[in-house]
């Protein structure tokens, strides 16, 4: 049996373990105060720090397979080393997104935080924040590192368990529909979501527009026989989904039709206006948006550089507001609870949405 064969299997059979002990509520699992602190810090970031998870669960792992190995020397070309984003690559990352749990996209080794060529030891210089996290990161290996096999596995069962909680909370969570709110009111509600302190705030605007012109599409002739692409995924890079915007629309001849590039807490300049020319500059667009939730009071300065694009492409290019957008784009649908529907769904639907941004929303949504 391989490697990655023989990993997967003690996974699952750990994971398993923790299925049971959670569902018959035996996560006691003998660990002392400060171990159950260290473990129950990785459980509480597991959203905003995935990494975290990723190279901590890997780890672990390698220690049960290894029991030799030092797992602080997480990279082949140490004097005794190992990969461990190879390992996390090929098994521990596709177990944890096979799960449904916070999992990064490729490895946690990508990450500025964990990819230093040093040892995971108390030494290590890598910015893991918050600190409390980095101590509870280190402290774990250490232990785990100086300890028997049998650590290591109940170190992995216990945060399955942390993880399984999390999860079922998660899907268990119902998000607010708000009815009876103006579109004044509405639209507070939204840019006080979006101003949340969290990773993934960035990714609001996007789908708060993007629900906009999903209802748009349908009741509106501007978009008859249009096509609305659906979201690329947070991280995926423009050049890569060779798409001009974060939100596109095609005619129906399948052309490009209109872009919208939403920034978040991003302000408008003319340098970052001939940088999103410059990425439809050889396309037929014919109407393209630069949208911030940054507070503009005047967009007048920007009139030079958006002529010269109109003359030089005939794109007819718009900055705005995403606040002022919503405000307008709102005035036109029939009914805003149609808006509320899609937006919803997005937030629960996409990946880059934290359960705390939906538990934010559903806070103010409903309180403010």
């Amino acid at each position: 049996m391989s490697e990655e064969s023989r990993s997967r299997e003690i996974l699952e059979k750990i994971y398993q373990e923790a299925v049971t002990a959670y569902e018959t509520d035996g996560s006691d699992l003998g660990f002392s105060e400060v171990e159950e602190n260290f473990l129950s810090i990785v459980i509480e970031y597991q959203e905003k720090r995935k990494a975290v998870v990723a190279v901590l669960f890997t780890l672990l792992l390698k220690k049960i397979i290894s029991p030799d190995q030092d797992i602080r020397l997480h990279r082949a070309e140490f004097d005794g080393g190992f990969s461990g984003r190879r390992l996390d690559t090929k098994v521990v990352t596709p177990f944890l997104r096979s799960k449904q749990f916070p999992n990064m996209s490729e490895s946690g080794w990508l990450t500025r935080s964990f990819e230093q060529s040093h040892p995971y030891d108390f030494n290590y210089p890598g910015n893991i924040s918050p600190k409390k996290l980095k101590a509870a990161f280190l402290s774990i290996v250490d232990n785990a590192q100086r300890a028997a096999t049998d650590k290591s596995k109940s170190f992995l069962r216990r945060l399955f368990i942390g993880l399984i909680e999390f999860r079922d909370r998660n899907k268990n969570l119902r998000l607010a529909r708000p009815v009876n709110l103006s579109i004044a009111q509405l639209v507070e509600r939204l840019i006080q979501h979006h101003n949340v302190k969290n990773p993934g705030a960035a990714r609001l605007p996007v789908l708060a527009m993007h629900a906009i012109l999903t209802v748009l599409a349908r009741e509106t002739e501007r978009y008859r026989n249009c096509q609305l692409l659906p979201l690329e995924a947070h991280t995926t890079a423009d050049s890569r989904s060779q798409l001009a915007g974060d939100i596109n629309i095609l005619d129906g001849t399948g052309t490009f039709f209109e872009g919208y590039e939403i920034k978040h807490n991003v302000p408008i300049t003319t340098e970052l206006i001939q940088t999103s020319f410059q990425k439809i500059r050889t396309s037929p667009v014919k109407v393209f948006y630069i949208l911030t939730t940054y507070f503009h009071e005047d967009y007048e300065q920007f009139k030079p550089a958006i002529e010269h694009i109109a003359r030089s492409h005939g794109c007819q290019l718009i900055v705005n507001g995403v606040d002022r957008t919503l405000l307008y784009y709102l005035r036109l649908i029939g009914d805003t609870r149609s808006f509320i529907d899609v937006y919803v769904s997005h937030l629960e639907n996409d990946d880059a949405i934290t359960f705390e941004l939906k538990d934010n929303w559903n806070k103010i949504a409903v309180n403010s």
